[in-house]
């Protein structure tokens, strides 16, 4: 080979001018060559490897992670948006109680207070048994009153409904409404329900309850408030109560009747359909500021299966409060009662009291009785000038009413009878009125002292008129005779109510003759022969019954067979003959008796001592 190159030989040059030269053995350290010359395992293997290049797979790993991390945001979905509940309002109102069988009106209100639109919104109605759905505006969805449409409500605005319904059921029992409404939010398509309940409470249906009183008084004056009460329903009412709540400042005096619990509370017991009652309560004012007004309330309760009063009707009245320059009240002594008898005589107390700033000069004080039942030649008023039924108190005869200083105060007097009887005519409910005034030089008109009304009340009695039927005259012992009883009511100028008449009959069980009862009264008695209890329900007592219309009677056969103990005296055939009503004008209870009826007892003067037993 000509190009060949032996070893030691010098470099030669090419044609091109390029040096050849001789490829030489590599010359390497010990170090380097052992390193070279030494296999994997003798140099640490991969872990060599990675301490060698630890920082190069320490960036892979690093650029990996944020490289998944990126990808994962990149591509994430957005989370779905919940929607939350509107906030939405439902307002109902509804009277809390409701006269069973009449209708109860509920107002609902749906209200958006929410930011978002309100749509598709719908109102279920969920009706208890005993609420029977009637009409309403706007109309509803169907026939049975369940479904209402509610337009679209932007934020703030409300849509009204008005539900007329009918309520049935028991006295006192709940009845409770439920209200659904059912929505979206303008943006979403979730659905929502919001859900009301409202309860209404069935109370005794048609009962009058109204408390009476004074619009405007003083606060030295005595103060009369009157409630009247009434079942106008087809059912007796038990439990009955009238419960008033007074208004602050008023001072109760007393009460007719006299309240049964504080001075606040009257039981009434059973109040039958038709009947009616009243109370009268007389206080003051004596720490209410002039100015103020003041509202009594008046409530008829039944109490409930576990003793507790529910309210069945109230009634309220407001009086305003002055309190005059000039004051004059006048009351009745003793008790102040407000209820007067035929034949009693009646004494008022007057009272006058200067309450301004300056002495008030040429005092007068007036007082004018209207009433047809007074005797008016027996009325007698201490210093007073007496003109018919009109008496005057000035200077003449009262010498510090010339001036009256501040603060001064006095007292005056007058007494009149009452009539007995208290009218010769068929009048009822007669009253006896009262009115009274004072004035003075400063004041141009005269100040009243408030009007003073009394009831009269209604004198009533038991009579009684034992005849001979058949049998023994005079009755003998082991013999039988048979008398004839008669009981009768007689009434004035009232009407009472709720009448029972009561007696016994010592005879033992075969006393009463069967068959013998009056017969337009046979339904309203009833007699038991284990106890020879006698009871008829007389019911209503018309005014003036045996005045100017037939007096109320009852009448019935008994039987009377005389036992050896009994001759020579004269057996009581009927005794403890009782009588009980209430006054429906005055609201008095009525309790009346008589004497017990023996043989003595029979009318005819041929009948003259035939009463006595013979052997």
């Amino acid at each position: 080979m000509d190009n060949e190159q032996i070893p030691g030989d010098k470099p030669q040059a090419d044609n091109a001018g390029f040096v050849k030269k001789a490829v030489e053995t590599p010359i390497f350290d010990s170090a380097l060559r052992q390193k070279i010359n030494s296999s994997p395992a003798e140099t640490g293997g991969w872990s060599g490897f990675y301490r060698s290049n630890k920082y190069y797979f320490l960036a892979i790993i690093v650029g990996s992670i944020t490289i998944a991390v990126l990808a994962y945001f990149a591509f994430k979905k957005p989370a779905a948006v919940v929607p939350k509940e509107a906030n939405v309002a439902i307002n109902i109102s509804v009277p809390d109680t409701v006269p069973s069988g009449s209708e109860a009106i509920y107002n609902i209100t749906v209200q958006n207070n929410d930011s978002q639109k309100l749509v598709n919104a719908e109102l279920e109605l969920v009706y208890p048994e005993g609420i029977t759905y009637v009409s309403s505006v706007p109309e509803a969805e169907g026939i049975t009153g369940t479904r209402f449409v509610v337009p679209d409500l932007v934020p703030g605005q409300n849509a009204a409904l008005i539900i007329k319904t009918k309520l049935s059921g028991s006295v006192n029992e709940n009845k409770t409404l439920d209200v659904k409404l059912h929505y979206r939010l303008g943006n979403f398509n979730s659905d929502f329900v919001k859900d009301q309940t409202v309860t209404v409470r069935t109370v005794a249906a048609e009962v009058l309850v109204e408390l009476q009183g004074p619009k405007d008084a003083n606060n030295a004056q005595l103060i009369v408030y009157t409630v009247k009460y009434q079942n106008n329903s087809e059912n007796d009412i038990s439990n009955a109560r009238i419960k008033l709540t007074y208004p602050d400042g008023y001072a109760f005096a007393s009460g007719n009747p006299a309240p049964d619990i504080g001075s606040d509370t009257w039981n009434i017991g059973t109040l039958a359909k038709g009947a009616s009652g009243q109370i009268q309560i007389q206080g003051s004012f004596n720490s209410v500021n002039s100015g103020e007004s003041k509202t009594a309330t008046a409530d008829f309760l039944v109490l409930d299966s576990n003793g507790q009063p529910q309210i069945q009707n109230s009634s309220t009245f407001t009086t305003a409060i002055a309190n005059l320059p000039l004051l004059v009240t006048q009351e009745i002594q003793p008790n102040n009662n407000s209820i007067i008898k035929p034949g009693s005589t009646v004494t008022f107390n007057i009272r006058y009291q200067n309450n301004a700033s300056t002495a008030a000069t040429g005092v007068n004080v007036v007082v004018t009785l209207d009433s047809k039942v007074l005797n008016l030649a027996s009325l007698k008023a201490e210093s007073g000038q007496i003109n018919n039924n009109t008496i005057v108190w000035n200077a003449a005869n009262v010498p510090n009413l010339e001036n009256l200083a501040p603060n001064e105060s006095g007292q005056l007097s007058f007494s009149v009878q009452v009539n007995s009887p208290a009218v010769k005519d068929s009048s009822k409910n007669l009253t006896v009125v009262s009115n009274i005034k004072i004035k003075s030089n400063e004041y141009e008109n005269f100040f009243p002292g408030g009007t003073l009304t009394l009831k009269v009340s209604s004198p009533s009695s038991i009579s009684s008129d034992l005849s001979f039927v058949s049998g023994q005259l005079p009755p003998q012992v082991g013999k039988t005779s048979i008398y004839k009883v008669k009981l009768s009511l007689l009434n004035s100028t009232n009407d009472y109510s709720n009448g029972v008449l009561t007696a016994f009959l010592p005879l033992g069980p075969g006393a009463m003759v069967s068959g013998s009862v009056t017969p337009g009264e046979a339904n309203n008695v009833q007699y038991d022969s284990s106890t020879g209890k006698l009871t008829w329900n007389v019911g209503a007592l018309p005014a003036n019954t045996g005045r100017f219309s037939q007096p109320k009677s009852l009448e019935f056969q008994i039987k009377l067979a005389p036992a050896a103990a009994q001759a020579s005296s004269a057996p009581t055939l009927v005794k403890t003959i009782n009588y009980t009503a209430t006054d429906t004008f005055t609201g008095e209870n009525i309790s009346l008796s008589t004497d017990n009826i023996t043989t003595n007892d029979l009318s005819g003067s041929d009948n003259y001592g035939k009463g006595i037993v013979q052997q």
